[in-house]
């Protein structure tokens, strides 16, 4: 029985992380500003290598670093990308067509399931 409740809590969490992540990139895209940034580089950043996205809007300028994808699609210098962000947070943001964000959210949901396939195999 305790096995049962383990593989629940854990698929539970995953399937928790999945609609978290889904649900902050929906809320960004409908519910944040929109812009054209600039990729201006790279930075070391405290999480690692990140992109260096450089915007304007009426508030003026803004930098912000977007982390660095290990196995993403490389953007080079100068290349331009459509960025939500919550003008509140700049920290939060999204670029859009960011494979190793919907790469996680597909990977919680996988996990998900196959923590509950397991489950059942215990059942049985």
């Amino acid at each position: 029985m305790f096995n049962i409740i383990i593989f629940l809590i854990g698929a539970g969490i995953m399937f928790y992380m999945a609609w978290r992540s889904w649900s902050r990139r929906r809320k960004l895209m409908t519910r944040g500003e929109k812009v054209e940034a600039a990729v201006a580089g790279t930075v070391q950043s405290r999480d690692g290598e990140a992109y260096l996205l450089e915007f304007t809007t009426a508030g003026g300028t803004h930098r912000l670093h977007y982390p660095k994808s290990a196995k993403g699609r490389e953007l080079a210098q100068g290349a331009v990308v459509t960025l939500y962000y919550n003008p509140d947070d700049p920290a939060e943001m999204y670029v859009e067509g960011d494979k190793s964000v919907l790469g996680a959210e597909v990977l919680y949901v996988v996990l998900g399931i196959v923590l509950l396939v397991l489950m059942a195999g215990i059942v049985r």
